[in-house]
């Protein structure tokens, strides 16, 4: 079993120019994950993050990843494109048939797994190992290698649940690129905020809270507009509900490729998810400068801890509508509005960034 042949060439040439004679830093993430999420946007952004500091980042995943359209144009990094049943194969055999990756396993200086039932196949290099926690569940946490929990919350949880544990357990949080756009506020003068929200149509992302929050809003006589981006299974439910409510003040433009443009047009947005290890549409909001209202997740509880207008949002309960609601209103406010979107975007801009991300890369490689 072997790699594709441009595969094999590309990395003869990489191993006898660079990986032998280097004095950068060798970096190794492995992931099975093919799909578009935070997976995917956790290699795009530890890419960047460790160019910044002049790392060279190889990435082994499968060869139908989504990400690879977008991750193969940083410069820093090396894909190994292998088909997933044989990537598994090879996971599961320890490389032991692939000399190429045994001996970048050997040669780095770290490797990320991305999966968590990948880190029992690596217990030999568990001293440069670190899993990502990106569920904020504990599955598969309880090892020797190091945890990487993305919000305080998910370490908490499992300091709680394994205090005599074997692991470095540390929390390295999402990081954001800076993003250069006009200024996003603008004064509400008819009493017609202007609110987004988007994500997959699930029962965890809350979205059913949303309309019923719109309801409220509307038996208020309240101007308060609604903007509810994306696709999934309840879509047919959430337009129903929208239909038999006879609700004008909220609409489901459907699912877009990019949310920048919807970014610009807005004034706050919303995200009322019952469960979100993250919730990285929340820094995407906030890199354009959006105050946030959200409920409390453990994304929203790492960016806005308990002072949350001093950072950005407004945190209110798990499905509550009325909070919801009176979380808008209080956002037609226009000085306490603009003073919340500074916040947040002060706040993703210095805690949240790449800059911050390759610090926390930096320090962990020591």
């Amino acid at each position: 079993m072997t790699f594709a042949y441009e595969n094999k060439i590309k990395y003869k040439k990489l191993f006898s120019i660079q990986l032998f004679k280097k004095k950068f830093k060798l970096i190794l993430s492995i992931t099975l994950d093919n799909k578009i999420g935070g997976i995917a946007t956790s290699l795009i952004s530890y890419s960047k993050a460790l160019n910044i500091i002049n790392e060279e980042h190889w990435v082994v995943l499968p060869d139908n990843a989504a990400v690879i359209k977008d991750i193969e144009k940083i410069a820093n990094v090396r894909l190994v494109k292998i088909k997933k049943p044989l990537l598994k194969f090879h996971v599961y055999t320890k490389f032991f048939f692939n000399s190429e990756i045994r001996n970048v396993l050997n040669k780095c200086n770290w490797v990320f797994l991305h999966n968590s039932k990948l880190v029992k196949h690596f217990s030999y290099y568990h001293k440069k190992t670190g899993l990502i926690n990106h569920s904020g569940k504990l599955r598969n946490t309880f090892h020797s290698a190091c945890n990487i929990f993305i919000t305080s919350e998910g370490l908490n949880r499992f300091l709680k649940k394994y205090p005599n544990n074997n692991s470095k357990n540390i929390v390295i949080s999402h990081g954001f690129e800076n993003k250069v756009t006009r200024d996003t506020f603008s004064e509400i003068r008819d009493g017609s905020l202007r609110v987004m929200s988007g994500g997959r149509f699930v029962e965890k992302k809350g979205f059913k809270d949303i309309i019923e929050a719109a309801r409220l809003l509307q038996n208020m006589q309240s101007k308060i507009q609604i903007k509810l981006y994306g696709s999934g299974q309840l879509e047919s439910e959430f337009s129903q509900m929208i239909k038999s409510y006879q609700l004008s003040n909220i609409v489901l433009p459907g699912w877009v490729s990019s949310l920048d443009e919807a970014f610009l047009e807005s004034d706050v947005f919303c995200i009322p998810s019952l469960e979100e290890p993250f919730g990285l549409i929340i820094g995407e909001a906030m890199m354009y400068g959006l105050p946030i209202i959200s409920t409390k997740t453990d994304g929203a509880l790492e960016l806005f801890g308990n002072k949350p207008e001093e950072k950005g949002g407004m945190l209110v309960d798990f499905s509550s509508p009325q909070q919801l609601a009176d979380a808008m209103i209080a956002m037609e406010d226009n000085v306490f509005r603009k003073k919340v979107a500074i916040n947040a975007k002060e706040n993703i801009q210095t805690n949240f960034s790449l800059e911050k991300l390759s610090k926390d890369l930096k320090n962990l490689f020591r």
